[in-house]
């Protein structure tokens, strides 16, 4: 009789998953009439009917479910051997999901030290949205702004960077403005803003009400739009000084003042558990190290 036909076997899996050929047909990017095909050589190998034709639905009996049960088990045990023999491959890949303006102020430009250290993993970079879920089944590690620790089921979660922010602007505008002593100064230049004045109203405290007397504020979606802005000379903005610190020690940025504001949100990494020292244990290590974590 030969051996069980694994195609129409992985078909079936497919047809009792979605309850239908048309279904199993999207899936597996083919022709429902190709579907309905393996599905009598699955039968006439067998020597039972599977299923009864009800319109476009099907009903399947009990044979069915117990071998649909069978299945999934067995393309479960052979889907997990599979994942294991990728993460054994020379060049492990780790999939890195990271807010945008963490991934380009402070991730990129240190992952060639990283590189360094471990050149055997491969990095998939992708972006975290800010309010959007991250599916943790695709990613390893996830670095994300939050105003509470994470709590994700198997997963670790530590705090990476503090969300205090100052006011900094480019050197230009500083040479500029050669008046920006306190708080009352700054409320006279251009204020810059990522979505709302609420952190400029915290910093600024009295002297905030001058502003309206002075020029319009601009507001940005996003804070790297926010922070191309200051690059470019066009007015004062609030950023987290720990992500902007190499704009800072370079002189592209500069910090008027020591005093900060938090509104509680802070940058967190979190990264599925694992019993041994894989990738996702080494780059979470290496994290750890490169932003002082404990």
């Amino acid at each position: 009789m030969g051996y069980a036909p694994l195609n129409a076997l992985k078909v079936f899996d497919a047809v009792f998953r979605h309850g239908t050929f048309y279904g199993a047909a999207e899936e597996l990017s083919v022709t429902p009439s190709a579907i309905s095909h393996q599905m009598r050589h699955l039968e006439e190998w067998l020597g039972i009917s599977l299923f009864e034709r009800r319109g476009k639905q099907l009903k399947f009996d009990a044979h069915a479910v117990s071998l649909a049960s069978a299945l999934r088990l067995a393309f479960s045990d052979i889907d997990r051997a599979c994942q294991e023999v990728r993460r054994k491959n020379k060049n492990q890949q780790l999939t890195v999901a990271v807010i945008p303006s963490v991934a380009i102020c402070w991730l990129i430009p240190r992952l060639p030290l990283f590189r360094e250290l471990e050149p055997k993993i491969d990095l998939k970079i992708i972006y975290a949205i800010f309010g959007h879920e991250i599916n943790f089944e695709d990613v390893d590690i996830a670095i994300i702004y939050a105003r509470d620790m994470p709590v994700v089921p198997k997963m670790h979660a530590i705090q990476i960077l503090s969300g205090a922010s100052a006011p900094v602007c480019s050197q230009s505008f500083v040479d500029s403005h050669p008046r920006l002593n306190d708080a009352g100064d700054v409320a006279r230049c251009n204020l810059l803003h990522d979505t709302d004045t609420g952190g400029w109203r915290a910093w600024l405290g009295d002297a905030y009400p001058v502003k309206t007397g002075a020029a319009a504020d601009i507001i940005f979606e996003d804070f790297n739009l926010l922070r191309a802005a200051v690059l470019a000379g066009q007015g004062i903005a609030l950023c987290p000084t720990a992500i902007i610190q190499d704009d800072l020690e370079t002189g592209r940025l500069v910090k008027l003042s020591d005093r900060t504001i938090n509104n509680e949100y802070n940058y967190f990494a979190v990264c599925r558990e694992s019993l041994d020292i894989g990738p996702v244990s080494i780059f979470f290590e290496w994290l750890s190290g490169a932003t002082g974590s404990a």
